[in-house]
């Protein structure tokens, strides 16, 4: 019988050779975002630590690798930790059986879009793990920050948007191959290249119906507002005058 969700992968991090592991949810229960709406989700976490543990003390790293939002730097991350944390109890209860072919043939049949990375890096796990499943769902969003990285997969570029905090960012990504998606302060113009993230000129419009985050393609590049606690917006509205002074 079909599980609501899997243990997919545990192996070494890509990032810094820390122990991770994915976990899929969202099969039988869809995830309640109002935003991505029924997409597959998938966590990708420390294996021996707990989320806001991680987070806290410094120890994402294998998976959030050095991304300036994250709870440790920046602090304007937008991921309700508290999520993680439940999903990580009953993984590290044994909770979750481990995904298999059967699973990929569920995807094929079903073709159950997915978000690649609904907390985490996609890129601190391997290439060759993701694409079977990204090819099953049929369609997909998905970002990362290690696109600046000399060692990042190349081959990522046709799935994930780079993720960037700036206009300089963005330009630099967008030159190297990526299509960016692009944060910015609430009140910050688009440039023209760039269209506002459609679920924020209309919240009817979920990722599940746009799906225009899906890596290299002729669509344009994405723009959207800083989101989130008041004081992560906050946080992040002095990142961004700092980049601009």
């Amino acid at each position: 019988m079909l599980k609501n969700s899997y243990v997919v992968w545990e192996g070494s991090s890509l990032i810094d050779g820390s122990p991770i592991v994915i976990i899929l949810t969202g099969f039988v229960n869809h995830t309640l975002n109002r935003k991505t709406g029924r997409l597959l989700q998938s966590w990708i976490l420390q294996k021996n630590v707990v989320p806001t543990e991680a987070a806290k003390r410094g120890l994402d790293r294998g998976i959030c690798g050095d991304c300036p939002m994250k709870l440790s730097r920046l602090g304007s991350c937008y991921v309700n930790l508290a999520v993680t944390n439940n999903i990580y109890r009953k993984y590290e209860s044994g909770a979750y059986p481990y995904f298999s072919k059967n699973e990929i043939e569920v995807l094929k049949r079903y073709r159950y879009p997915i978000r690649i990375g609904s907390y985490g890096d996609p890129t601190a796990v391997p290439f060759d793990v993701w694409e079977p499943i990204i090819l099953a769902s049929g369609k997909h969003t998905g970002y990362t920050h290690q696109w600046f990285r000399n060692d990042c997969d190349l081959r990522w570029q046709k799935y994930l948007m780079a993720s960037v905090q700036s206009l300089a960012q963005a330009r630099l990504a967008q030159n190297k191959g990526w299509r960016t998606f692009r944060i910015m302060a609430p009140n910050a113009p688009l440039s023209d290249n760039e269209i506002l993230c459609r679920h924020t000129e209309d919240d009817m419009i979920r990722c599940e119906i746009c799906m225009l985050c899906d890596g290299a393609s002729s669509k344009p590049n994405i723009a959207d507002r800083v989101h989130g606690l008041n004081w992560k917006i906050s946080n992040f509205v002095k990142y961004s005058e700092s980049l601009s002074n």
